[in-house]
């Protein structure tokens, strides 16, 4: 666990190495010598710390140290790139940030949320799982083409975001107030509600922050077999009769994970009043599904 002292928070180097799965002992090397970068690791105990504010120079810096080129984020459609609302220039600011590749939604599977949000034109829409808001501003920039007057409720945890190798190399250490920041840009916020919370509490507070059906639930959150059947079971009955529910990233030879794949065919697939569609992605194939409530 990070320590505060003097005021500030500091987290040591082994706290750093696990979440990152960089070497204890090549990160310790690197802020034993790495004077150059200016970071003033503080010892406490006998052991260097970093200070939270200083995480950005420390993995930069080892990042450019180790020779990892900082070019990992979706390429930009033309259409995204040609478009001139606020949204649009927002989401390409947020593509450019490497903390969302390959997290977040890519700039298709975002045009896709879109474009189904207008199509069924829902009065209200739960996500469990945002990241950092890049998909829940596709599906409000939808709301907001149809002038629609419903509301995105995002759930996320927003603990802050550290590298994970070899798939993320970006650090955000607010990532509620990046999601905010990020929507009020967009001239979204007033379609967004964001909640820091994890996806069990909002279940339990459903009928006090929301308390009106689901016309689209978009699951994204926890990946685990546990975790994804869970958000699936525990929002489920708040789903209107034809309503749609989406789940992310249901390929596992692809994406890594099992939890979405889990619920399509143990649960989803065996269910004759769910209607159900499975839709490759692209440019990574992670899959999408899509399922009808239907009755």
């Amino acid at each position: 666990m990070p320590v505060n002292y003097e005021n500030a928070t500091f987290y040591s180097v082994e706290e750093l190495s696990q979440p990152t799965n960089i070497p204890i002992r090549e990160l310790k090397n690197f802020v034993d010598h790495a004077v150059q970068t200016n970071l003033q690791p503080k010892d406490i105990q006998g052991i260097p710390h970093i200070n939270k504010h200083d995480l950005d120079i420390l993995f930069e810096s080892f990042f450019l140290f180790k020779g990892i080129p900082d070019d990992r984020e979706y390429k930009i459609p033309d259409y995204l790139n040609n478009c001139t609302s606020h949204w649009a220039t927002t989401l390409i600011k947020m593509y450019s940030n490497k903390i969302n590749f390959p997290a977040a939604v890519s700039p298709e599977q975002g045009e896709f949320l879109k474009s189904i949000v207008c199509n069924i034109d829902p009065n209200n829409i739960l996500e469990i799982g945002c990241f950092t808001g890049i998909s829940t501003i596709w599906m409000a920039a939808g709301l907001e083409q149809i002038a629609s007057q419903a509301t995105i409720h995002a759930v996320d945890l927003f603990n802050e975001i550290l590298p994970w190798l070899p798939h993320r190399y970006g650090y955000l250490s607010d990532p509620l107030d990046y999601a905010q920041a990020c929507a009020l840009s967009a001239q979204l916020s007033h379609r967004i509600k964001f909640h820091k919370m994890n996806s069990l509490e909002m279940g339990k507070r459903f009928n006090e922050l929301i308390n009106q059906p689901i016309d689209f639930l978009f699951i994204d959150g926890d990946h685990t077999k546990e975790g994804c059947m869970s958000d699936f079971m525990n929002f489920y009955p708040f789903v209107s009769k034809g309503g749609y529910i989406m789940l992310h990233d249901i390929y596992p030879e692809d994406c890594g994970w099992d939890g979405p794949r889990y619920v399509i065919d143990e649960w989803i697939s065996k269910n004759a009043n769910l209607g159900l569609v499975e839709i490759k992605t692209s440019p990574c194939n992670f899959g999408m599904a899509l399922i009808r409530k239907l009755v």
